[in-house]
């Protein structure tokens, strides 16, 4: 195998982040959903961003978490037989190795510049306040990426900055060192989906349940928040009514997303039709959810836990294997 071959088609993340919403469930774990059933799509793999959590979250909270999320995911579609499923720390000296490695090419300055990073300083923090691990985390990605030679990151627009920071280590690397790394490419999810809280203030998240359909509360309570949601009057259009539609066609079966076609166009025409939208999607949203939490509930800890800690001596190995190439390259000898 040449140095430059990539191991792994196509490689992405999930933070360990309980109690998932149908905000998350659309615009976080439909797109890998749907990534695998393309036929033309081979070796996956699926990590627990554990580490990256450390970022903005305690250990604990973290680690209670992480068997639920891929339960999670399993529960919305993610196949255990066509997925590598493992989790971040289980690669935690191999990661911090290379990350000691891509330091050295990048400046603080440089590191300042990534977008998402400058999003996430903004939120309360500051230059002052702000972990290094925050801003080491575009390096850490890399890491991530670069140990499994990956060849796809299915990333939405608004973080094709940190895949491009990944490429260039990767160049810097190569070009200093020797070709090691193969460039990786992004694998487009387009823009990100917004869905708005249902109350109307903000995006849908779990800390303002009042707002959010949270995937493992009582189905009865998630079907009250519907029929309660802001909407629109007669002709209007409005963020939250289009938030609504969005779950609606989510959840809905064939027949069901025809009828929100159908009544959407009567609301244009100036009719009052919003009890008989929210009718069709909380005949939707209640079948989802029993679906979903009927498959969480068949899924057993012991068998996720088998699963993730085969899929992490894979993923160790292809680790161990990069980190090889890297020390060779950079005439790490006596390592």
């Amino acid at each position: 195998m040449e140095n430059t071959d990539y191991k792994v088609q196509v490689f992405t993340g999930i933070r360990p982040s309980g109690g998932l919403t149908i905000a998350n469930a659309i615009g976080a774990v439909n797109p890998i959903v749907k990534i695998q059933e393309e036929e033309e799509v081979g070796n996956t793999m699926v990590f627990v961003a554990d580490l990256h959590a450390l970022t903005d979250a305690e250990p604990k909270e973290t680690q209670s978490n992480i068997v639920d999320v891929v339960k999670d995911y399993i529960s919305l579609g993610l196949d255990v037989n066509r997925n590598r499923i493992f989790v971040q720390s289980f690669l935690t000296q191999e990661i911090a190795e290379l990350n000691l490695y891509l330091s050295r090419l990048v400046t603080i300055a440089e590191l300042m510049r990534v977008p998402t990073l400058k999003e996430k300083i903004k939120k309360g923090q500051n230059e002052s306040n702000a972990s290094a691990l925050l801003a080491m985390y575009p390096i850490m990605m890399a890491s991530d990426i670069l140990l499994q030679k990956s060849e796809y990151v299915p990333v939405g627009e608004d973080q094709v900055a940190h895949i491009e920071i990944t490429r260039v280590l990767a160049q810097k690397f190569n070009k200093k060192y020797g070709n090691v790394f193969p460039l990786p490419k992004v694998l487009s999810l387009g823009k990100p989906v917004r869905i708005k809280s249902l109350t109307g203030n903000g995006k849908m998240s779990k800390t303002d349940p009042s707002g959010a359909i949270l995937l493992d509360d009582p189905i009865e309570i998630s079907l009250n928040k519907v029929k309660r949601a802001q909407s629109a009057f007669a002709k209007e259009k409005s963020e939250s009514l289009d938030s609504l539609v969005l779950i609606g066609e989510f959840v809905g079966n064939e027949k069901e997303r025809e009828e929100i076609l159908s009544i959407m166009k009567r609301h244009y025409d100036g009719e009052n039709v919003m009890g008989e939208l929210k009718g069709v999607i909380s005949t939707g949203l209640e079948r989802f959810l029993k679906e979903f939490q009927e498959k969480k509930a068949s899924l057993k800890e012991e068998d996720i836990l088998k699963k993730v800690k085969i899929d992490g001596d894979i993923a160790r190995e292809n680790a161990k294997e990069t980190l090889r190439d890297v020390r060779k390259a950079m005439g790490l000898e006596y390592f």
